[in-house]
């Protein structure tokens, strides 16, 4: 005889599980699905199954399972891009360009300038500016950095 599965499931007379009960009910109204308050699903299922007098706490973990996976469902997704098949190819929907290497010529001339707007903004007001300076040789170290490689 085979062993019953983990997390075995209750089924009602017609041999609907209360999984499939629920996610059939969400189906026909899923304004409940979206709603806060069990209530009007917890006496549906009462009206439905006139044997009990109130509704067993498995079923009520049914619901609130039934009821989370197909939130979740209804959510959209992040993440990866999918990937979209072109000319027979497989690609990327979204391709990065790859970064263009710059010229260090122009690394050198963006740090003097750089320099210059430190001194002018130490002339100015070093307290004053403390920020701006503080910010302005991280950029300067950035393009220092950027020259080594």
């Amino acid at each position: 005889m085979a062993r019953p599965k983990k997390g075995t499931t209750t089924q009602n007379d017609n041999g609907e599980t209360t999984g499939g009960y629920f996610r059939r009910v969400f189906k026909e109204n899923p304004k409940l699905l979206v709603t806060r308050s069990n209530d009007e699903l917890l006496s549906r299922w009462l009206a439905d199954h006139p044997g009990h007098k109130a509704v067993p706490p498995n079923v009520q973990k049914h619901m609130s399972n039934v009821k989370s996976v197909l939130r979740k469902k209804g959510r959209k997704k992040l993440g990866r891009p999918k990937k979209v098949e072109q000319d027979g190819a497989v690609q990327a929907a979204s391709t990065q360009p790859k970064p263009t290497r710059i010229a260090p010529k122009g690394l050198e001339a963006l740090e003097e300038m750089i320099d210059d707007c430190m001194t002018i903004a130490k002339r100015m007001d070093r307290e004053g500016l403390g920020d701006v300076i503080r910010l302005l040789r991280n950029a300067r170290n950035e393009v220092v950095w950027k020259l080594g490689q």
